[in-house]
């Protein structure tokens, strides 16, 4: 797949709940901010970032309107449940790898009179997703240049995003009892969005060269930057088209040809 083209308006999937949330300024997050910029990515859940200081507020706004809170429950397909020994032990291994997420974020299912959306929503606090929103609500606010605004709705340019993602990784990151690096599914999600923006947004590797969190920089050079190529050289981005001549021309991710 090609990237896509970059998104001009604000999703409609997620109206209501940014509706719901006005006037508080909510951050798209998560896989439908990588689509805002033109990663070609199934959107199974809408993440909305919300200042610290409003994430309760937010919740019972969320509440009011209609939106019905509800535990995260990652069950795997019925098929694959029955040739399993012992299925709840798996569940819960599969729901504890996304502890840290659970217990810091609020998730919720659309009110009942949105019957389309099937997707659930999860409130979470900016820490928790390293986004600076502490110019909101300053006067110089609409002038700011590392989100895509509309009305109270704002959508994260790649470098904000890129850096967000790589530190909430680096926070989810733990070293085991023997000594080994501890991935956790939702640190691998974390990786994986990464990973596409790199592959598909032509993410350079000096795109955190400023910023001041040293283990952030340090992961990114890691596992897809400059220490990287390194080890393993320059990632391989072609994609072969084939025409209908029979001849197979190399192209980047982005759809630009490669010579």
């Amino acid at each position: 797949m090609f990237r896509k083209p970059r998104e001009t308006t604000p999703c409609e999937y997620t109206a209501a709940p940014v509706r719901a949330l006005q006037p508080l300024p909510v951050v798209q997050w998560g896989p439908l901010a990588l689509a805002q910029l033109g990663v070609p990515i199934v959107v199974g859940i809408h993440m909305l970032v919300v200042r610290d200081q409003y994430y309760s507020l937010a919740a019972q706004k969320l509440e009011d309107s209609g939106f019905r809170p509800t535990s995260p429950r990652r069950i795997p397909r019925p098929e694959i449940l029955e040739d399993l020994p012992n299925p709840e032990e798996v569940i819960e291994e599969i729901n504890a790898s996304y502890k840290r997420l659970d217990c810091s974020t609020k998730t919720f299912e659309y009110p009942v009179d949105l019957p389309e959306r099937t997707e659930r929503v999860v409130l979470i606090p900016s820490s928790f997703a390293h986004l600076d929103l502490s110019i909101a609500g300053d006067p110089e606010y609409s002038l700011y240049t590392k989100y895509d605004k509309y009305g109270n709705e704002l959508y994260p340019h790649e470098r904000p995003l890129v850096e967000s993602f790589v530190k909430a990784a680096v926070d989810d990151e733990s070293i085991d009892e023997n000594g080994f690096l501890n991935i956790t599914s939702w640190g691998d999600m974390l990786r994986s969005c990464v990973s596409m923006m790199v592959g598909y947004l032509g993410i350079e590797n000096d795109i955190l060269d400023d910023c001041d969190n040293e283990r952030a920089v340090a992961w990114f050079s890691k596992n897809f930057g400059r220490e990287h190529e390194k080890i393993y050289g320059p990632m391989d981005r072609r994609i072969s088209k084939r025409l209908g001549s029979g001849k197979e021309f190399a192209y980047d991710r982005r759809g630009v040809r490669l010579e």
